[in-house]
């Protein structure tokens, strides 16, 4: 029988998983926060999920101490804006954005595949300019079909070479999701491309002295990781395949035609 925790003891809890989303500059889901809380040892078993997800509810639900209800997202839904736009002329003007190819002067065309939508925040915050295929776990074949012919439409609009970065749990099932993906999606893909499989693997988690876990010896989580952790194989595996500088001239003529573009529609009546 569970042990009923004391007002104390929940309000260490709720203070330990502020403290670690507030170790990032990006927002969280409650499937991180908990792998997060699972690893500093404040919960125990893998069930613990169902506490962890009641307990935090409440405080979000009753606005206690910086518990909001956004504090947490939600990566598996969302709200389409249709038939919403500018009120009228000024308010469109203001609204424009300018967004040039980024592909067209680096040497590849990058795509990164990862297995668990809970990271989507996070690989959004490091990576600029990347397309991001989050599977959600075990993609459905409709979805790798259509990664087969995303990679046929860059390959046929920027003639490069096509790199595929690929990230995710260190185990069994993770392994499987990615070996058995990766080989759908080339047996739909009519053009060639390159795969690296750039972490989570064995020898990462040992370098970083990541925590197994219990019930599955060397077994580990992508989220076991330290945000500082998954930056670094995040950005170590990107740049060679990336010039930052090259950004640089994109961004300041985007800039130009945004602003003479914005001074033509103004001028007319």
């Amino acid at each position: 029988m569970n042990k009923k925790r004391t007002k104390q003891e929940i309000k260490l809890i709720l203070d330990n998983a502020m403290r670690h989303i507030k170790s990032v500059p990006y927002k969280v889901t409650l499937r991180w926060l908990f792998y997060r809380l699972f690893q500093d040892g404040t919960y125990h078993k893998k069930k613990d999920y169902i506490t962890c997800k009641t307990l935090l509810a409440k405080a979000r639900h009753n606005n206690i101490g910086e518990w909001r209800p956004d504090t947490l997202v939600d990566d598996t839904r969302q709200i389409h804006w249709e038939g919403i736009g500018a009120f009228n002329k000024e308010e469109w003007i203001e609204s424009l954005k300018c967004n040039l190819d980024k592909f067209q002067n680096q040497d590849y065309f990058i795509m990164i595949l990862f297995e668990a939508n809970a990271m989507y925040s996070q690989f959004a915050y490091y990576t600029k300019n990347i397309p991001l295929v989050p599977f959600g776990g075990d993609p459905s074949i409709y979805y790798k079909w259509t990664i087969a012919k995303e990679i046929e439409w860059a390959y046929e609009r920027y003639n490069k070479r096509i790199i595929i970065l690929y990230f995710g749990d260190c185990d069994d099932k993770g392994r499987t999701i990615y070996s058995s993906s990766i080989k759908h999606i080339r047996k739909w893909c009519k053009v060639d491309f390159d795969v690296i499989y750039c972490g989570l693997t064995i020898e990462q988690a040992k370098a970083f002295k990541l925590p197994t876990d219990p019930f599955k010896p060397d077994k580990y989580q992508w989220e076991a990781l330290t945000d500082e952790q998954s930056k670094k194989i995040i950005l170590d595996n990107i740049k060679p395949f990336q010039k930052e500088e090259r950004f640089e001239g994109i961004q300041k003529k985007e800039k130009e035609i945004l602003k003479e573009t914005k001074k033509l529609l103004e001028q007319q009546e």
